[in-house]
């Protein structure tokens, strides 16, 4: 069928426009059965495709034998339809809507030779505001100080290694089968752990991996105190589809989560006494929370000009479709550059400069 660009603007611009609650607007009012009318032959034939009548082999049912079985009405309900699918975008783009996801479309009023009225609703893409202060608000959160490790720790974490390398008749070292052989403490034990030289390297080492893990807690404690502050200070109304869009995701991790124990989600549920509905409902406000956050930390992107460096993107684009080969590869690049530049965004949350642009491991961020 011909290019319809701007045929239907007179039309798309005699609809009126209703803005609803939650981001969501209304369209509503007549199309001259003049336009419907070059749509019909089509709906007929597509009819009559997928039509089985006695006699006829699949798709070669007679137009007019089609038309006699499913009336005329059927057909215009068809030729509507189609109409719709050109003439949805000049009707958003006429209004200057700015939609996502998939409108709700209603025939209000149908007759042949007569106006067809329509309404259709549509979420559009809220307006995002962000606080006055947003870039003050790591000023008031301070960074709580880690301690270093203490000789306590280290000894545990030694004890741990040891514990795991113990040789005997039982893994679980129950009496009745002999008691285990720990292994000594010492720099051949340190060797056979990983790359250490001693045991004095080895307890150096893991001194430092506390410390420095110490000091990751602290830093993601209070990045998570600055995404609540964050959130706690803006007025945004997040359209349901983008919840609803986030709850998926929480579920598709959870059905992975529990696939990961050898059980089906359904299985789960059914040993936790729960339903599928009753966890969605749980999760509705960490859905909403992690939406919000993200049309946030869009605005912030945007208005910083912040964007994920195209090396970085790349790598980790190969990375994921080794893991994933039957990913869709520019879906999967989406997602990455998103998450990086997500990164870049709460980085300047956190007082911190926004650099290496997008440099890093993605890791999806999860709003607890």
């Amino acid at each position: 069928m011909e290019s319809t660009s701007g045929r239907f603007l007179d039309i798309a611009k005699a609809f009126t426009l209703k803005h609803l609650p939650e981001s969501e607007v209304e369209l509503a009012g007549e199309v001259p059965f003049e336009a419907i009318a070059p749509y019909r032959a089509h709906a007929l034939a597509h009819i009559a495709e997928h039509l089985e009548l006695p006699g006829f082999r699949p798709g070669k049912v007679p137009a007019d034998m089609a038309l006699k079985k499913v009336g005329e009405l059927a057909v215009l309900e068809e030729a509507v339809e189609l109409f719709v699918k050109d003439f949805y975008i000049e009707l958003i783009e006429a209004h200057g809507v700015e939609a996502v996801g998939r409108p709700d479309i209603r025939v209000t009023k149908l007759a042949v030779d007569n106006p067809v009225g329509l309404t259709v609703r549509a979420t559009v893409y809220p307006e995002v505001t962000l606080p006055k202060n947003w870039k003050q608000l790591h000023e008031k959160i301070a960074l709580e100080p880690s301690l270093p490790a203490s000789d306590e720790e280290v000894t545990k974490t030694l004890e741990d290694l040891r514990q795991s390398r113990a040789q005997g008749p039982s893994l679980k070292g129950s009496q009745k089968d002999g008691p285990l052989q720990l292994p000594e403490l010492n720099d051949e034990f340190a060797k056979s752990v990983g790359a250490f030289e001693s045991l004095e390297h080895l307890r150096t080492q893991i001194h430092k991996g506390i410390g420095e893990e110490k000091a990751r807690v602290a830093r993601d404690s209070r990045r998570g105190k600055l995404i609540e502050a964050l959130l706690e200070q803006s007025t945004l109304a997040v359209p349901r589809i983008f919840i609803e869009s986030e709850l998926e995701k929480i579920m598709s991790q959870m059905r992975e989560d529990v696939k990961r124990f050898g059980m089906e989600l359904e299985e789960y549920l059914k040993k936790t006494n729960k339903t599928e509905e009753g966890v969605r409902n749980d999760f509705m406000s960490q859905a909403k929370k992690r939406a919000q956050l993200q049309l946030l930390l869009n605005k912030i992107a945007s208005e910083e000009q912040l964007d994920a460096d195209q090396t970085a993107v790349e790598a980790e684009l190969k990375h994921a479709i080794e893991h994933f080969p039957d990913a869709n590869p520019e879906l999967v690049k989406i997602h990455i550059e998103t998450v990086l530049k997500n990164e870049l965004a709460l980085k300047l949350l956190e007082g911190l400069p926004a650099d290496g642009r997008g440099q890093g491991e993605v890791k999806n961020e999860t709003i607890k």
